[in-house]
């Protein structure tokens, strides 16, 4: 969080830079807000300053009704360290019913250092942060759907109706029905909005996900990412983001086999809502060979994927082929094999991928053998797995590299600072970068895996005839 000097004086000019980098408490009111929050700006000596909206709940402030704090991205797991990886475990509901000594000892530390390291870093505890998110997915479903209270709780992560009820009363001081907004719309889909930071690319992140889009399970149309997905009474719904300004607009079936809960984490990491674009963008522009990249396509982001074994396999497939290629031999996977849908890891760990005649035997063996321990759980991939590990446990498996390892850990792990330095448009773009100890990997750390998206956009620019300006 900004020093207290500089918060005050972010409050005062309602500095949109600032928002989401702390949230303003006021003690005359109970009720904390936004730095700009449009409503008339309370003295210096009856605020407080904390560095997240679960902080200022724990703290017992409501969140204001006009600029809506808690509906505020959440703290970033890009951060490094215990707190970013519980962050992620968090996102994915380990607290939903399960407790910090859990939580902490999937990381191997002790309750107490969790507990502190939170203070530390976000000013309250990870049990504060978990009710948080819940609650910021219960007040969208009650804006966004007609969805009845007990089934906004289940979406939300509740395990029972009455603790949502007790959590929500607790921090907003009213019930949930209360809280219900005009909704505008279908009752057979959950209109919802996702904070998104500017500068964010857009263009650039459609493009990337069109390019490798496999339907009919998933297509980019008219500026929106579409993904199919299973419904309870059997067939299939489509979930649809749309980047918007300074939001994501989401369309999500109300019958969604999965929750939303799990379904925003999703999006969240596809459109890489998490990262700061003015920081990530600044930082690279020290490198002088780099920066006037980065000013051409401010905002970029690194693309995620819906599912982990899914981008695995196609990590695997794409291994020394074009993107195109490896779509090609994708498609087959869904028509041939998954009958379209993308096959499941028990369908895959005995298939004769030979057959299909796409790729070479060791490919199709490091298909298989990867299949076969995410069956049997022994290999999990998903953004909680810690980045170091998943690639070694990846890299273990023969016909798998580190290009591919790298490759899933940027894109399901989430790790910002993974670096490609095997691919062969980074190789290129490095072999004619002057020399100098700007332009070197480690001098972009923390955000090689940004960097590396800037030389993608370099390279496809260029091979557009976009010359530097």
């Amino acid at each position: 969080m900004p020093t207290p000097s500089v918060c005050e004086r972010a409050r005062q000019a309602r500095d949109a830079r600032f928002d989401g980098r702390f949230f303003v408490g006021v003690l005359t009111t109970g009720i904390y807000c936004r730095p700009v929050c449009p409503a008339r700006t309370p003295l210096a000596e009856n605020v407080r300053f904390f560095p997240s909206n679960a902080a200022a709940q724990s703290a017992g402030f409501r969140p204001c009704l006009r600029c809506k704090p808690d509906l505020a991205a959440p703290p970033a797991s890009h951060r490094g360290g215990a707190v970013g990886m519980a962050l992620r475990h968090i996102e994915a509901g380990c607290l939903n019913d399960g407790t910090t000594a859990g939580l902490a000892a999937r990381l191997g530390i002790g309750a107490r250092q969790l507990n502190r390291l939170f203070q530390a870093e976000l000013g309250t505890t990870p049990l504060a942060v978990a009710r948080a998110v819940r609650l910021q997915t219960a007040r969208r479903l009650l804006r966004g759907t007609h969805l009845k209270i007990s089934d906004v709780a289940m979406h939300a992560g509740y395990g029972s109706l009455r603790r949502f009820n007790d959590e929500f009363r607790r921090v907003y001081g009213r019930a949930p029905g209360e809280m219900r907004g005009e909704v505008v719309g279908a009752s057979t889909h959950a209109e919802l909005h996702l904070p998104l930071r500017q500068p964010f690319n857009a263009s650039w992140l459609l493009d990337f996900l069109a390019a490798r889009a496999l339907p009919p399970i998933e297509t980019v149309v008219d500026g929106a990412y579409r993904r199919q997905v299973p419904l309870l009474a059997g067939g299939v719904g489509v979930v649809q983001a749309r980047p918007e300004a300074d939001r994501l607009h989401v369309r999500i079936p109300v019958d969604c086999a999965e929750p939303m809960h799990v379904v925003l984490r999703r999006l969240r990491r596809i459109f890489d809502l998490e990262a700061d674009g003015a920081a990530i963008d600044a930082h690279l522009r020290l490198d002088p060979w780099l920066a006037p990249w980065v000013e051409q396509a401010p905002g970029l982001r690194v693309p995620g994927a819906w599912g982990g074994f899914e981008t695995a396999v196609r990590a695997i497939l794409g291994q020394q082929v074009s993107v195109a290629r490896a779509r090609t031999i994708a498609q087959r996977f869904v028509d041939d094999i998954g009958g379209g849908v993308f096959p499941s890891p028990a369908r895959l760990a005995d298939c004769d991928i030979a057959a299909l005649g796409a790729m070479p035997s060791a490919r199709c063996d490091a298909v298989r053998a990867l299949s076969r321990q995410v069956a049997a759980g022994t290999l999990v991939i998903d953004e909680c797995q810690d980045s170091a590990q998943l690639q070694a446990a990846l890299m273990a498996i023969p016909g798998i590299g580190p290009w591919t390892a790298q490759y899933i850990a940027m894109r399901i792990g989430r790790d910002p600072d993974v670096f490609l330095p095997g691919d062969w448009v980074v190789k290129q773009a490095l072999a004619d970068a002057p020399a100098g100890p700007h332009t070197q990997p480690d001098a972009w750390q923390p955000w090689r895996a940004y960097a590396v998206m800037v030389l993608w956009q370099k390279a496809a620019a260029q091979k557009n005839g976009i010359k530097q300006q």
